[in-house]
């Protein structure tokens, strides 16, 4: 690209990989939300379950119990503190790296994406199911029924957990969903203008290799931002299952598992449908810029090309770019074993 050129802005591309992100949501929404969705339940199916809190069994060994609350707080908060942490890292990455190649078009879609998404992540931890099954109920529901809530009624005097504790607890359960779907929010669209077309008097290596990068670069760090989320899930589910008596806190950690198994995969489902569009159309420019520097050129000739140019998403990145979209999917296992192991 000469320097009078600039890189294609605007609108200009965008009908194609919209129209595969609306269809793509469209079966996620088909598939999560009608068919197999574990957080819709049938209330009088899972009516609430009675658990029996370890001050309540045998085990009156009161440092015993606090020292495995406070281990529950850790697996909670720990990645809750990560998750700020990457999400700045994906500001820095979005914001500086990614959306100034296209305009301010996409700075403008992308800072209007992380309110949006913060107010969507808000507000669904308040309607959950599950939550109220293996946690606690949202504020100013009225109810007492849920586990937490009813840890903090009859826990004795004098221990760590109470009304203050849970409220910071309900507290980082919204943030952390807010930054999570904030940040699936920008990375929809920094997704989107990497996967428009580029117009063929805009093949230029150089702009190409930097929209491959910058690809990379926000996959791999929204990735792993949601896999902190699906383990600050996982912490939170299970943590009233590590206060109760372990024979008794087994139906809930099974629903627990279920609930971090379902987030994990709709956060792997929602980069896969992201992303797609993108990575094929950064692949196929890649092969469209190869065929118009050697027109003439065999196919290793191309390959080779595009590898020196580095406008091709080589097989390490690939395996890269699978482990982050792939990573929130497997976290709820990945954690059910360590405890498993742990215990």
């Amino acid at each position: 690209m000469t320097s009078g050129e600039k890189s294609p802005s605007g609108l200009t591309g965008l009908f194609l990989p919209a129209l595969t992100l609306i269809a793509g949501f469209g079966v996620y929404f088909l598939l999560f939300r009608f068919l197999v969705d574990p957080l819709n339940p049938d209330p009088a199916i899972l009516a609430p379950l009675e658990p029996a809190f370890l001050w309540e069994t045998d085990v009156v060994d009161k440092a015993e119990i606090i020292a495995i609350e406070l281990e529950a707080r850790y697996a909670f908060a720990i990645p809750s503190v990560l998750i700020s942490l990457v999400f700045l890292a994906a500001l820095i990455v979005g914001f500086g790296q990614v959306l100034p190649q296209f305009g301010r078009l996409a700075i403008g879609l992308g800072a209007a994406a992380l309110p949006a998404g913060a107010v969507i992540g808000y507000f669904e931890q308040h309607h959950n199911p599950v939550r109220a099954l293996v946690a606690d109920c949202a504020q100013a529901s009225g109810k007492a029924d849920c586990p937490l809530d009813q840890a903090v009624q009859r826990m004795p005097e004098g221990w760590l957990f109470d009304a203050a504790a849970l409220d910071q607890i309900r507290f980082l359960v919204s943030y952390n969903s807010a930054l999570s779907v904030a940040a699936i929010g920008l990375i929809g669209v920094c997704a989107l203008f990497v996967a428009r077309t580029v117009p063929a008097n805009h093949l230029d290596p150089d702009y190409l290799n930097r929209r491959r990068i910058g690809l990379e670069t926000m996959l791999v760090v929204v990735g792993p931002l949601l896999v902190f989320s699906a383990a600050t899930t996982h912490g939170f589910y299970n943590f009233s299952g590590s206060l109760m008596a372990p024979e008794l806190a087994e139906d809930f950690r099974h629903l627990a598992s279920s609930g971090t198994a379902y987030w994990g995969a709709v956060y792997s489902t929602v980069l896969i449908v992201a992303t797609a569009p993108a990575i094929v159309s950064v692949s196929r420019d890649g092969i469209r810029a190869s065929r118009a520097a050697l027109p003439d050129g065999t196919f290793a000739e191309r390959q080779a090309w595009r590898q020196a140019q580095g406008v091709e998403i080589a097989l390490k990145e690939k395996l890269r770019l699978a482990v982050a979209i792939l990573g929130p999917a497997l976290t709820a296992p990945v954690l059910d074993m360590v405890r498993r192991i742990v215990q």
